[in-house]
Formats: C-alpha cells, sequence, structure tokens
C-alpha cells in the first residue's frame, strides 16, 4: 500500500456510487416495467453483468498502468493521433450527456418545485455550480463526493424500507412478466444496464489510489450497491402501483415517495425529502461528467489550464441542453445517447486491454 497516495478503496467506491445514481433514478421504474412488466426487478437486475463487463475492461485495464491516467497511457499503447481522437470523442458524450442531465433535470424542477420558473434558469444556476466545482483538482473532485455519498444513499434505503409495508406481492407476479419476450426483456436488459455509467472514472482515480489493485473490488462494490437500489426502487414502484400504472406515470419513483407515509400522519411528505436527496445526486452526476469532459478535452487539446475550459464549455452544455423541444424528446435523446456511451466506455477500454496484453505492455492485470 502507497501512504503517498490519498484516496482509498471504499473513497473510490463511494464516487462510484454517487456519480451512477442520478437523473434517471426518477423514470427508469416506468422502461423496466414497459420491458417486461411484473419482470421489471429481474430485467433491471439483468443490466448489472453487461455494466460490470465495462468495469472490468476498465479496471484492468488501469491496473496495468498504475501511475497514469487512461488518457495518458492511451497515447502510448494507440499513438498520440488515435488516442487524441478517442479522448475527444470522451469529451464530446460526457458533454452532451451533461446538457441532457441538465435538461432533465431543468423539467423535473420546473414541473414539480418551480412551477412558474423558466427552465433555462434552473438549468443555469446548476450549471454554474457544477462549473465552478469542475475547477477544483482530481482529490477535492474525490471528496466532494466522499461527502455526499453518505446522504444519497441513507436517504434512499430510509425511503424504500418505509415503502416495503406498501408493496402487493400479486402485482409482483409472475417474476418473469406477463407476454415477456425475448426482444423486450433484451431491449430492457441495455436499457438497465446503461444507467450504470460512470464506472470510467477509475481512469482519473486509480493513479492515486492507496493500493491501486483493488479499484476492481472498488468498482464491483460500488456497481453491487446501486444495483441493489436500482432492484429496491423498482421493486417497491411496481409492487405498489402495478406495471401497467407504473407503465403510465412519467416520474414513477416520485409517486411512490408521495405515496407512503409513517404512522398517522406522522411524516407523510416523503416526497419532499426524496426530492432533496434527488437533487443531489443529480449535481453529483453533473459534476463527474462535466469533469470528465473537461479533463478528455484537455488531454486531448494538451491545454493544461482545467478551469479556464471548464468555463469555455459552460455556454456549449448549456446550449446542449436547450437543443430538446420537450421533456419527451430530451428522454428520447438521452436514451440514444446512453447506448452510445454503454457501447463507447465499453469498447474503448478493451481495445486498450487488448493492446496493452498484445504488445506486452504495463504490469500484470489479473
Amino acid at each position: 500500500m502507497n501512504n503517498n497516495r490519498p484516496i482509498t478503496t471504499l473513497q473510490v467506491t463511494a464516487v462510484i456510487t454517487s456519480t451512477i445514481i442520478g437523473v434517471g433514478i426518477l423514470s427508469f421504474p416506468r422502461y423496466m416495467a414497459d420491458a417486461a412488466g411484473s419482470g421489471a426487478p429481474l430485467v433491471t437486475a439483468a443490466g448489472l453483468p453487461v455494466a460490470f463487463a465495462g468495469l472490468w475492461f476498465t479496471a484492468a485495464v488501469c491496473r496495468r498502468f498504475p501511475q497514469e491516467t487512461l488518457f495518458v497511457f492511451s497515447r502510448r499503447l494507440l499513438g498520440r493521433g488515435f488516442a487524441d481522437i478517442l479522448s475527444f470523442c470522451i469529451f464530446l458524450f460526457f458533454a452532451f450527456s451533461t446538457g441532457l442531465t441538465m435538461r432533465q433535470f431543468g423539467e423535473v424542477c420546473v414541473t414539480v418545485i418551480f412551477k412558474k420558473t423558466p427552465v433555462e434558469a434552473v438549468i443555469l444556476m446548476m450549471l454554474l455550480l457544477a462549473a465552478l466545482s469542475v475547477r477544483r483538482n482530481v482529490i477535492k473532485f474525490t471528496y466532494i463526493h466522499i461527502f455526499y455519498a453518505p446522504f444519497i444513499l441513507s436517504s434512499i434505503f430510509i425511503i424504500v424500507l418505509v415503502a416495503l409495508k406498501d408493496i402487493d406481492g400479486l402485482n409482483l407476479l409472475p417474476l418473469t412478466g406477463n407476454h415477456t419476450t425475448a426482444a423486450s426483456f433484451f431491449r430492457g436488459m441495455v436499457t438497465s444496464s446503461t444507467l450504470y455509467q460512470g464506472t470510467i472514472v477509475l481512469a482519473l482515480l486509480v493513479p492515486l489510489m492507496k493500493n491501486p489493485r483493488k479499484v476492481l473490488k472498488a468498482g464491483t462494490a460500488a456497481l453491487l450497491i446501486v444495483g441493489i437500489v436500482y432492484i429496491l426502487i423498482v421493486l417497491i414502484t411496481v409492487g405498489m402501483f402495478g406495471a401497467y400504472e407504473t407503465r403510465l406515470l412519467l416520474y414513477p419513483t416520485l409517486e411512490t415517495a408521495r405515496s407512503i407515509s409513517i404512522g398517522e400522519g406522522v411524516l407523510e411528505r416523503f416526497d419532499a425529502i426524496f426530492i432533496i436527496v434527488w437533487v443531489i445526486s443529480i449535481f453529483t452526476t453533473i459534476f463527474t461528467n462535466y469533469y470528465l469532459a473537461a479533463y478528455a478535452l484537455r488531454e486531448a487539446t494538451r491545454f493544461r489550464d482545467q478551469r479556464l475550459l471548464a468555463s469555455f464549455l459552460l455556454p456549449f452544455i448549456f446550449t446542449a441542453s436547450l437543443l430538446p423541444k420537450n421533456v419527451f424528446q430530451s428522454y428520447c435523446l438521452a436514451s440514444v445517447t446512453a447506448i452510445v456511451g454503454l457501447i463507447l466506455l465499453t469498447l474503448y477500454p478493451l481495445l486498450l486491454w487488448l493492446t496493452a496484453i498484445l504488445r506486452n505492455q504495463g504490469g500484470a492485470s489479473s
């Protein structure tokens, strides 16, 4: 273990966890119910192995080069030109993803909280907060996630535990869903796997880990934690409303929080608590996406001032957030972008890992 490195395995787990839990937590039970009906929890769990593949490739190649980030050693493996092109692709993906996440955040806020506030104002406020945060180094980036992760997880698990008493077990039968086809199950599995994106952040953290050999352990723990959270949310949502009604709700998780209470009117506004937690989780997701976009652009252009790049990207991300004409178009674009990201962030580490093995570069990855 290297005591000169400040980031522990547990802290890496916290960063990945708070990164993955984001805007999709409000609406994803609808997609799972649409794909498999009462089998929504099963199709949610089925996405975990697909997400784990991308994690494994990223962790395997990063362990071979524990002193460098992925953006640095990729130049040695693939050549400067090709590696810079792929780094620029990663920048484009995370910049556009940040904009779409901002738009979805704004749409929820003006629908649920600030009903008379323009969506542009809500997006700009969160974007300014994220831009100021991105100006920090990787260590401070990690500490921000570590601070918020316990609040996100503890609040979600409390809401889930309270909601378990309101589940109707018949709504979850049959476990494989009614009339679930292989095509619909596969579609739901791919959609589920896109929920777990964010493990590429390991590429920034491994050079600062006390024990880089445990990077896969940290990532696996994070995926399992988030997987349990997502499965429980789908379980209580479908269990309370049934698969058919869940498909009709725009934000089924929020409706679940509104429907639960403790005692006879002792605590009824769980939706208010959930919205607070959701805003925090949105910030951590946007923070990571924005940071990765700025970092990837910095490495692709060799421009060392990340703070200036963060400010430079702000108007472009804001413009990207305004491209969808309505909430339905924003979710469609987000779904397409998520699939593109799943392909890119799985195949790119795989390419690097295979190249490192064929060229016999880096340390052992087992």
